[in-house]
């Protein structure tokens, strides 16, 4: 087969066993075992999330659909990152071009019908821990918030976040004090944001104060 190749990181800095010089050389390694023709190598660093912003990878699929029998790539994660990305390359574009995806790590060559089966169990397993993993980074991050921990979001006014945990702003605490007294005396939401703004203090995004950022705040204070 003639076959181009398709090598990518996700940044210049990757030195793993999915480093450039790592995924080159063992394409190199099959097509001489095998005896297939390496028409050229594609290299590309960058997210795989859209093959939009993967233009080397365009150009290796240009190859394959001109001139090429399929595609050699050391992972399934470096041509695509979900089972439907994998599986949309190969029956849409590939497969009614009688296109190959050589895919070494799991022994996967498509233009067999057990390659495809194989293809297809394995993507969707790598879709399944993807997700698993998601969940327990999703799960992580409530447990720290119900702990008292930051765990994700904006922090709220009176705080910032550095290293994962949120640290007091003393400028912005001094003004949930004002806040708080002005509220304990009987203003309204709207008179405290008109006392704010006429002090010159300001929102977290340096911005004038609302009557409704106002209840905001003293809402978390009542949380609290």
């Amino acid at each position: 087969m003639k076959l181009v190749g398709y090598c990518r990181v996700s940044s210049e800095g990757q030195e793993d066993n999915t480093s450039l010089e790592n995924q080159r050389r063992r394409i190199e390694a099959y097509c001489h075992a095998f005896d297939h023709e390496l028409m050229e190598v594609f290299v590309e660093v960058g997210s795989g999330k859209d093959t939009a912003q993967r233009p080397q990878f365009n150009k290796a699929m240009e190859l394959v659909a001109n001139e090429a029998d399929g595609i050699v790539a050391l992972k399934l994660d470096r041509i695509a990152r979900s089972c439907r990305d994998v599986l949309t390359l190969v029956e849409d574009v590939l497969q009614p071009q009688n296109k190959a995806l050589v895919l070494l790590d799991l022994n996967v060559d498509t233009s067999t019908p057990t390659g495809k089966m194989i293809l297809t169990m394995m993507a969707a397993v790598a879709e399944l821990e993807r997700a698993t993993i998601n969940e327990r980074c999703q799960g992580g991050r409530k447990a720290k918030a119900e702990a008292g921990g930051y765990a994700y979001g904006r922090p709220a006014f009176g705080y910032s976040a550095q290293d994962g945990e949120l640290v007091p702003v003393e400028p912005e605490q001094q003004a949930i004090e004002v806040i708080r007294r002005h509220r304990r005396s009987g203003k309204s939401y709207a008179k405290i944001a008109d006392y704010l703004n006429g002090q010159s203090i300001p929102t977290k995004r340096g911005k004038q104060w609302s009557a409704m950022q106002v209840q905001r705040v003293v809402s978390r204070l009542k949380a609290s």
